[in-house]
């Protein structure tokens, strides 16, 4: 990764690096990133995803100035705007929009995106800035990067944000501006191994070797016997008092009765989430990064999947391996914020040392992607409730044996500590 910074802002570097020496002390790469002088007036990024990045922070802003490289105007001063008709290149900060002070972007499948935001002063615009650049030099995703650096403004200088009280509320499609849902929750101890598996020969070899918690993902949708499959799959559940999800179909996982259902985000933008809570059907929600993760979060599903943490090759994944640093800091996000319910401010709400205990255990959460006997350890000291593999147990010679350690190795998890009054005070703010 290249980050090239034009002379009319060399002072910017060095914010950019104080910020990185931060990611560093987490366990973020940052040796790669290589810092220079941009011949243009733009900010450069030349990594995985390649940006020219444009601010009215800077007297030579200009719209008609963009570069050649996927290029973004980022607006700190830009007040209201015909949000309807933004395009693709446009970034706004603090803009009222709806009686509302938000950062809005559009997706580049269209969609209107939005956290919440006021408008800044000189000086914090200048450190959000620092802080988007530099999550972008880690190859975080523009709405990831945009997410962590409205949270740096609430933090010292000095600290990475990884409490949920610090991050702003997100608003898409997806999800309305009050969403109010009631899953049935999960107890963390009650997931152990999560296989996923496609057939219904896997789940009765797995169920008859113990395992509680199984995931039927079926790929294709026009498979001849894809509802008998599920049919049967919620029966063995049940035969065998275990925790059977549906991956996708929630459909016929609704009209069958099925103990849980499992989706991604792009599931959201169809899937009845109103009537799968009526049903009492658990829901399982797969996260990418901090904006998909807070808005699971806001969702608060029965469980959220964690990933990938590692290359798969199981299925096509839009994002990048999240890799161990990631997965514990979104595991801290998910302990911090899982008490949180949507309909009430994080900061608005006060927590007894009890309650402060209990919501750190609320939300369990799934680790999955790559994940096998080479691995599975060091996911697990990052406090995952539960690891979802799938080659490791059927590309497997002796699939009870890889069980039998698998199981082991999610059993050895250190247990959780006891807060202590000072961790409670800063849950409480």
């Amino acid at each position: 990764m290249k980050l090239l910074i034009p002379t009319h802002c060399i002072e910017l570097t060095g914010a950019v690096q104080q910020v990185l020496l931060l990611a560093k002390q987490q366990g973020f790469a940052i040796e790669s990133i290589e810092l220079g002088v941009s011949p243009t007036q733009s900010i450069q990024l030349l990594g995985q995803h390649r940006y020219s990045l444009q601010t009215d922070l800077f007297p030579s802003f200009s719209e008609s100035s963009r570069q050649s490289l996927p290029s973004i105007a980022i607006g700190y001063h830009s007040g209201t705007s015909d949000i309807d008709n933004l395009d693709s290149a446009t970034l706004l900060i603090g803009t009222a929009y709806k009686g509302q002070q938000r950062d809005i972007w559009r997706h580049t499948d269209g969609e209107l995106m939005f956290l919440s935001g006021t408008t800044l002063s000189p000086a914090q615009a200048w450190h959000h800035l620092a802080w988007l650049v530099a999550a972008l030099c880690l190859e975080f995703p523009l709405e990831d990067a945009l997410c962590i650096a409205r949270a740096a403004l609430n933090v010292s200088r000095e600290t990475w944000p990884k409490d949920y009280v610090y991050f702003p509320a997100v608003q898409s499609c997806l999800i309305e501006e009050t969403v109010a849902f009631s899953f049935p929750s999960l107890a963390k101890q009650s997931l152990g191994l999560y296989p996923v598996v496609d057939n219904i020969p896997w789940i009765e070899t797995l169920l008859k070797l113990g395992i509680n918690t199984l995931q039927l993902r079926i790929k294709n949708p026009q498979q001849a016997d894809l509802e008998q499959q599920i049919v049967r799959a919620i029966e063995l559940g049940r035969q065998y008092q275990a925790q059977v999800f549906i991956n996708d179909y929630w459909q016929l996982a609704l009209k069958h009765g099925a103990f849980g259902v499992h989706l991604g985000q792009e599931d959201l933008q169809t899937a009845d989430l109103h009537a799968l809570a009526k049903a009492n059907i658990h829901l399982g929600l797969s996260t990418h990064g901090y904006f998909e993760l807070l808005t699971a979060l806001k969702i608060r599903p029965s469980y959220i999947a964690l990933g990938h943490i590692f290359p798969t090759t199981t299925k096509q994944m839009p994002s990048r391996p999240q890799g161990l640093v990631r997965l514990a800091l979104y595991q801290q996000l998910v302990d911090s914020g899982s008490h949180y319910s949507s309909s009430e401010p994080a900061s608005e709400q006060k927590l007894s040392m009890e309650q402060a205990i209990a919501f750190r255990r609320t939300l369990p959460t799934v680790a999955i992607g790559g994940i096998d006997l080479t691995n599975i350890r060091s996911v697990v000291e990052c406090g995952v409730a539960s690891v979802a593999v799938v080659r490791a147990i059927t590309e497997a010679d002796d699939v009870h044996a890889v069980v039998k350690r698998l199981q082991a190795e999610l059993a050895s998890k250190p247990q959780g500590r006891k807060l202590s009054t000072q961790e409670v005070a800063d849950v409480n703010g």
